[in-house]
C-alpha cells in the first residue's frame, strides 16, 4: 500500500484472510486499503468484519459511512473511536471536519482543542483550529494558526489549502496586503487531482 500497489496489496490480504479468517490486522488492512482505493460500500463490509473494539476500524468505518453519506452513523462511530482511543488526533481532527459541515462549529473546535492539547505542532489541526476561528469571525486568529499550519512540516492539509485560508483570513482581518500575497500563491499552485 506503501508504494501505491493497491491491487497487489488487496489480493495478498484477502489471501492472508483465506489462510486465516480470525486475523484482526488482515480484516483492518484489507478494510483500510479498499477505503484508500474509495471503495467505501467494500471497505465498510469488510471493516464490519474486523476487531469493533480497534479505535482504528471504528475510524475506518466512520470514513466510510461519511463518504457514503450515513452522517448518522458516522458520527455514531467516530464517537465510539474516540471512547476506545481518546489520543487519536487523526480521529478528532475527522470528527471535527463532519462537524463542521453539518454546521456545528463549536463542537469541531472543543474536538481540535483537545486534539491541539495532544499534538500542539500537528499542522492538520493548526489549520482545522483556524477554519473553526474563521467560522467565528475570529479572522486574526484563525490567519495566526493558518501561518503555524504553513510553517510546519506534514502531508495534509495541502499548501494550496493553507493559502487559500489565509488569503480569505487576511482579507476579512483587514490584511489586504496579505492576503493578496497568500492568494497569489494560491493560485499558482497546481490544483491538486482528485480520484
Amino acid at each position: 500500500m506503501s508504494t501505491g500497489q493497491m491491487e497487489a496489496a488487496e489480493s495478498l490480504l484477502n489471501s492472508a484472510i483465506a489462510a486465516d479468517s480470525h486475523s484482526a490486522s488482515a480484516r483492518f488492512l484489507l478494510g483500510f486499503c479498499l477505503y484508500l482505493q474509495n471503495e467505501f460500500e467494500q471497505a465498510r463490509a469488510a471493516l464490519a468484519l474486523a476487531d469493533q473494539n480497534d479505535a482504528r476500524v471504528n475510524l475506518y468505518l466512520a470514513l466510510s459511512e461519511e463518504a457514503l453519506g450515513h452522517t448518522d452513523a458516522a458520527v455514531t462511530l467516530y464517537r465510539r473511536a474516540l471512547q476506545r482511543d481518546s489520543r487519536n488526533t487523526e480521529t478528532h481532527v475527522a470528527y471535527a471536519r463532519l462537524l463542521r459541515k453539518l454546521g456545528q462549529s463549536e463542537q469541531a473546535e472543543i474536538w481540535i482543542d483537545t486534539a491541539l492539547k495532544i499534538a500542539p505542532s500537528a499542522r492538520e489541526i493548526l489549520y482545522v483550529k483556524g477554519q473553526c476561528l474563521f467560522d467565528r469571525g475570529e479572522y486574526a486568529n484563525a490567519a495566526g494558526f493558518g501561518e503555524r499550519a504553513l510553517a510546519t512540516e506534514g502531508p495534509a492539509p495541502s499548501e494550496r489549502e493553507v493559502r487559500f485560508l489565509l488569503a480569505r483570513a487576511w482579507l476579512k482581518a483587514g490584511n489586504p496586503v496579505r492576503a493578496a500575497k497568500h492568494r497569489a500563491i494560491f493560485e499558482s499552485l497546481p490544483m491538486p487531482l482528485v480520484r
